[in-house]
């Protein structure tokens, strides 16, 4: 394994709660009220709702962007109040906390983590006196994150080491002879259509086409490079290939959305 962790008092945190109501506000209350010093910094909240592998997209993708010691906690729990375990993993010196339901699979793979089951007997010891059987975030995770944050708690003393998680439900991009198949993960506020096919993974292809919704598309560098409503596909920022429409919206205009299908081939 990498460095290992050492606090240093930021706290990301990921949710599918969105901004209406105070589920996110109460669940910075009891980190604060926990470890009164945290940084807490919102990763996003509009993560699609009861989907945990799209925040574990994002995770993956941006815990490197954030100073060594960091907790990234994210609830996308769509089995809240049932038996499915809690995870916390360490890699690349930071902490990653979330149900086991798969959306820690990509972050783990990624920064070479260690893995731990928490125990009852953590959670109990950390998690708010009234825990209720469906706001984990408010009265486990949030708990549990200010503990480790602070560094009160360590992640050895969290449970078992394990190799038995959750896997991701997103399938990896797949080589199909001289095509490379990959999905929609998730659109953007600007409607640009994400997948999951990463820069390194049109290493091999000379001049790549994108095939998606019917259409056909070369790789461009970036969205001005095209005329205000022209189709286009490019490497975003979080090097995965993306299709947009310059100044437009990509999701309305091919009538696209999370899991269609992604296709690349060379144009020679």
């Amino acid at each position: 394994m990498s460095k290992r962790f050492e606090p240093c008092g930021v706290i990301t945190v990921t949710t599918d709660f969105g901004h209406r109501g105070l589920f996110v506000g109460t669940m910075k209350g009891v980190i604060l009220r926990r470890f009164a010093a945290a940084r807490i910094v919102d990763l996003t909240h509009e993560a699609y709702v009861h989907w945990p592998a799209e925040a574990g997209f994002w995770m993956a993708r941006s815990y490197h962007y954030f100073p060594s010691g960091t907790v990234h906690l994210a609830v996308v729990d769509p089995g809240v109040g049932t038996d499915r375990s809690v995870l916390l993993a360490e890699g690349d010196g930071q902490l990653f906390l979330a149900p086991d339901n798969g959306l820690l699979a990509e972050a783990i793979e990624r920064s070479a983590a260690r893995v731990y089951r928490v125990t009852e007997a953590v959670i109990d010891a950390h998690a708010l006196t009234d825990k209720s059987a469906t706001f984990h975030g408010r009265d486990v995770f949030a708990p549990l994150a200010a503990a480790l944050a602070s560094g009160t708690l360590s992640p050895a003393d969290c449970g078992t080491e394990t190799s038995d998680y959750v896997p991701s439900i997103i399938e990896p991009p797949e080589r199909r002879g001289a095509q490379l198949q990959g999905v929609i993960i998730t659109t953007d506020h600007f409607g640009n259509l994400i997948t999951n096919i990463s820069r390194d993974a049109l290493a091999d292809f000379h001049r790549p086409r994108v095939v998606a919704g019917g259409h056909e598309l070369p790789l461009h560098r970036t969205y001005g490079d095209v005329a205000p409503g022209e189709l286009l596909a490019l490497i975003n920022s979080f090097d995965v290939l993306e299709i947009a429409v310059a100044e437009r919206n990509a999701a309305e205009r091919l009538g696209l959305a999370r899991g269609a299908p992604v296709r690349v081939h060379d144009g020679g």
